[in-house]
């Protein structure tokens, strides 16, 4: 089970995908998609979550890789860059690595 912890020894990305509304469904398919289908299956895959906004503009992923270069390399792959074509015309997209900064949880 995936773990959300500070100074982590695994590389954080959380990405952002602006849509339209009527195409958020596509853009979280076609997030589900590269990760049930490429990501799980690449080097350095630790976990991913796909979150999708209530009012239909956004969706997000939160992916946790050993390292930048693990994620870098999926991308670079042909299975990824097939299964990304799906998102021409239907997104401005935001990446971010991120360092978890702080973590609560009950005790």
């Amino acid at each position: 089970m995936p773990t959300i912890e500070s100074a982590a020894p695994y590389a954080t990305f959380i990405n952002v995908f602006k849509c339209d509304p009527a195409s958020q469904e596509d853009v979280v398919r076609i997030n589900v998609e590269i990760v049930e289908n490429v990501a799980v299956h690449s080097a350095g895959f630790i976990s991913a979550s796909v979150h999708r906004s209530v009012d239909g503009t956004r969706v997000f992923n939160y992916l946790q890789w050993e390292t930048p270069q693990h994620l870098a390399a999926m991308q670079a792959s042909a299975a990824f860059r097939e299964v990304a074509r799906g998102f021409a015309g239907l997104i401005e997209f935001e990446p971010h690595q991120c360092e978890v900064a702080h973590v609560s949880a009950p005790m």
